[in-house]
């Protein structure tokens, strides 16, 4: 009895601890100093390339294994928007890799506590939902991230034009030694106009894909000063005068939902992690919810309402700018 509450205990504290480590990155990530102090590496006196991790290389592999599977390479496909969305730096069939291990992991862990089909099932259920719940966030933040960093990106546009360089190198000299998602989806659209097209259609493909209102107004800015004339720099000015108030508002409102939104996760996890306590202290307590039928059907619309309200506390502290 006690080795198998031991082994429940240290999972559970590793499973902890990596949905810490998940949350915290998704909700904060590189904060722009070290944004910078990554930039400036490239300055540096190149050292010899350090060997590639070793999960790095079990990645890839699986990767590749998975991409000579045309059922595994086309379920990979799927999301591939949603990683474009985050900048592409991951493939698709390397996400497929993680969301089987979490699913795996979640399945192993619910092992412990639930019977083994039951587990399976929801493991494999609870890893592939809670990867994309995962993914969705890193959107979200990269998302608010660019909405915060294009009005100073364009305020360095803005000051090149005055010196005289042209759209193009503008945009060239303000993402040159920044790392952050505006710069990121400024390099692609810059690339993209070198192969074909125009840089106002590269443009928009930046606000369809960072779902970024503001990006869509400097094409239209951008579309609307060709046809008509006049001055780029004092149209891209007020274009950005009133980002940057837009951005102020919303950060504004953020910070007086907070407390609304901290409310909903600890009611959404007070359940959760109640159940989590009582199975590790008191397994008895709980075990005719797991092997009786009508604990099964009792916990079931314990999750839909769980589900319900978290869906009803985050549609309320939503507040749209």
């Amino acid at each position: 009895m006690i080795p198998s509450v031991v082994i429940a205990v240290g999972a559970a504290s590793a499973a902890g601890f990596l949905a810490a480590y998940a949350v915290l990155a998704a909700a904060f990530g590189r904060t722009p100093i070290q944004r910078r102090l990554a930039s400036l590496q490239h300055f540096t006196a190149r050292r010899e390339a350090e060997t590639e991790p070793r999960w790095r290389r079990a990645l890839h592999a699986a990767a590749r294994r998975i991409e000579r599977s045309e059922a595994l390479s086309a379920l990979a496909e799927r999301s591939a928007p949603l990683l474009d969305r985050l900048g592409g730096t991951t493939r698709p069939a390397e996400w497929l890799v993680v969301r089987l291990a979490a699913a795996l992991l979640a399945a192993a862990l619910l092992s412990l506590l639930l019977p083994p089909p039951v587990a399976v099932a929801v493991g494999l259920l609870a890893g592939f939902a809670g990867t994309t719940a995962v993914l969705r966030t890193r959107i979200r933040r990269r998302e608010r991230a660019f909405a915060d960093e294009l009005p100073g990106a364009l305020q360095l546009m803005i000051s090149s034009l005055r010196s005289g360089f042209t759209l193009h190198q503008s945009v060239e000299a303000a993402v040159r030694d920044d790392e952050g998602p505006v710069a990121a989806e400024l390099r692609r659209a810059l690339s993209e106009t070198r192969i074909s097209g125009s840089f106002e259609d590269a443009l928009e493909r930046i606000g369809e894909r960072t779902r970024s209102d503001e990006m869509a107004w400097l094409v239209m800015a951008l579309r609307l000063q060709r046809e008509v004339g006049g001055s780029l720099a004092d149209v891209m000015q007020t274009t950005a005068d009133t980002m940057r108030e837009r951005s102020y508002l919303r950060r504004h409102v953020r910070a007086l939902s907070g407390e609304g939104r901290m409310s909903a996760y600890v009611l959404t996890a007070m359940p959760i992690a109640t159940g989590l306590i009582l199975s590790l202290t008191e397994p008895g307590y709980l075990r005719p919810l797991f092997t009786e039928p009508l604990g099964w059907a009792m916990l079931a619309c314990g999750l839909v309402a769980i589900t319900i309200g978290a869906v009803w506390l985050r549609v309320v502290v939503q507040v749209r700018v």
